[in-house]
């Protein structure tokens, strides 16, 4: 297992310029296999290594075992060890999202907080094979193909080219312990239908068959990543801080002008609706409704989307209130405010012209009506959407999240707690 790792470190240059790694564990036997393995090479890489673990909190007992195991191998191994909680269910229930949605996200969010250096995560050749049948089930375009990226930004798969199969014999190899999900081992989930039956009788055909769809996913994301290189220069052409022009549309070839579309509506669509969308960009329909009650049209010439909402008389209710804290909970993130970083006392108002913000591991500056218009934030909505400031600026936008300058961490002892609702009528 060790060679594919140093393979995978090599043919994608996953530690160029790093000089720390972040192993995400959970205790499973990928992961755990995965920290032993960084720690074995960090020598040779000369970097430091850590971890982190968040406990999702969706499987009571067996969470805390999970979160309890972490900690003691961590200790064991002398690894520096972040671990955080959060409830799932309940950010599921608030925000709408469904569980797994909800839970990748809180912990992606985790990530990028907390780590030091670059991320790796123990996706497998094994766990990239399942995606894409996943993908194919649903009926996929090409970047359903490619699997799981062994780069995407600061996250590295360093056991990409590794089978399930290779992370057991090197667990049994070097005796370590792992804990066990037992989700896994039913098949209330669709991936785990496809990991128990659809796979096994792939290997039977093939039994290199996660080493052909990789191979095949690799040649895929070499074409897909051409493709989306000149979609971004055309959307680069078409889109402005007053929306997307729709003039060239129809003369740029379907599957460019699809890629264009997809990236301005900044979620994901079926093949259904985007071909609906991108008749509506065409001007071959007049408007199309899309997932979310989201409404696409045309107005002088540029691309728009309207919520249901957004076609309602509302106003918004915010609520600040102060709250101390001993453990930082990655679910206040976006929507707390460091007490001792605030200058001033904060202020409940509108968007005014040139208010701009930082906002946390962004990295850049841009001004609200920048920001509102990558969000999709209907026009008639901009004016109501609450915003804070203190004496210095902007520190915080709703649904957009905290000034960097401001932001909750490690050191914050008290924060300004902010409760926004949108009430229609």
């Amino acid at each position: 297992m060790q060679e594919k790792v140093i393979k995978a470190i090599s043919d994608y240059a996953m530690l160029k310029d790093a000089t720390s790694v972040t192993v995400a564990l959970s205790g499973g036997a990928d992961s755990v296999a995965l920290l032993h393995c960084m720690l074995s090479l960090k020598s040779r890489y000369d970097v430091k290594v850590y971890a982190l673990h968040l406990n999702h909190m969706l499987r009571g007992a067996e969470s805390d075992r999970d979160e309890a195991f972490v900690t003691a191998l961590c200790k064991k191994w002398d690894v520096p060890l972040v671990v955080a909680h959060a409830d799932i269910n309940k950010e599921s229930a608030k925000t709408g999202e469904s569980t797994e949605l909800a839970a990748r996200r809180v912990r992606y969010e985790f990530f990028e907080r907390e780590r030091k250096g670059v991320v790796a995560t123990a996706h497998t050749a094994s766990d990239s094979a399942e995606t894409v049948l996943f993908n194919l089930t649903r009926g996929t375009a090409a970047a359903g193909l490619c699997g799981i990226p062994p780069v995407r930004d600061i996250y590295i798969r360093p056991l990409i080219f590794c089978t399930r199969q290779d992370i057991e014999q090197y667990c049994e190899k070097n005796g370590l312990e792992f804990v066990n999900d037992s989700t896994n081992f039913t098949d209330d989930y669709t991936r785990n239908k496809i990991r128990h039956n659809a796979v096994p009788v792939l290997k039977e055909i093939n039994p290199s068959f996660e080493s052909s769809v990789l191979r095949m996913s690799a040649y895929i994301r070499e074409d897909n990543s051409y493709l989306d290189s000149v979609a971004d220069a055309e959307y680069k052409k078409a889109v402005s801080e007053d929306g997307l022009n729709t003039e060239n549309i129809g003369k740029l070839h379907p599957s460019i002008a699809k890629r264009v579309l997809k990236k301005y509506f900044g979620r994901e669509l079926d093949s259904v609706n985007l071909e609906l969308l991108y008749k509506t960009a065409k001007g071959e329909i007049g408007a199309t409704v899309l997932p979310l009650g989201v409404t696409a049209r045309v107005k002088n010439g540029l691309l728009c989307f309207e919520t249901e909402q957004s076609q309602s008389d509302f106003s918004y209710k915010t609520e600040i209130y102060k709250e101390n804290i001993k453990k930082v909970n990655s679910l206040l993130l976006k929507n707390a405010l460091d007490c001792g970083k605030i200058v001033g006392v904060p202020v409940v108002r509108q968007r005014q012209p040139h208010d701009s913000i930082r906002l946390t591991n962004r990295g850049v500056t841009k001004t609200l009506k920048k920001l509102f218009n990558e969000m999709k934030i209907p026009e008639n909505e901009r004016a109501k959407l609450p915003v804070i400031c203190d004496d210095i600026g902007v520190v915080w936008v709703c649904g957009a999240g905290a000034a960097e300058r401001v932001r909750v961490d490690e050191k914050t002892k008290e924060v300004f707690v902010i409760k926004t609702e949108k009430i229609l009528g």
